[in-house]
């Protein structure tokens, strides 16, 4: 379990590295989607703007609650 303090920390310093294992796991729900990305919903994430759907509404969800 990763909690959302960790997300957003990993979020902060290693935001290509969260990006990557975002991907990886968005893909073994059967998303089509890469690490840049997940890298850009990070980043819209930390600019306060709400999620656009499918993929985007899990990292949004991550990084606020955690996964579990």
């Amino acid at each position: 379990m990763a909690t959302a303090e960790r997300l957003q920390k990993e979020a902060q310093t290693n935001p290509g590295g969260l990006a990557k294992a975002f991907a990886a796991t968005l893909k073994d729900f059967g998303y089509p989607v890469d690490a840049a990305y997940c890298k850009t919903q990070i980043e819209a994430w930390q600019r306060g703007e709400a999620p656009k759907g499918g993929p985007s509404m899990f990292i949004h969800g991550w990084l606020r609650d955690g996964m579990s």
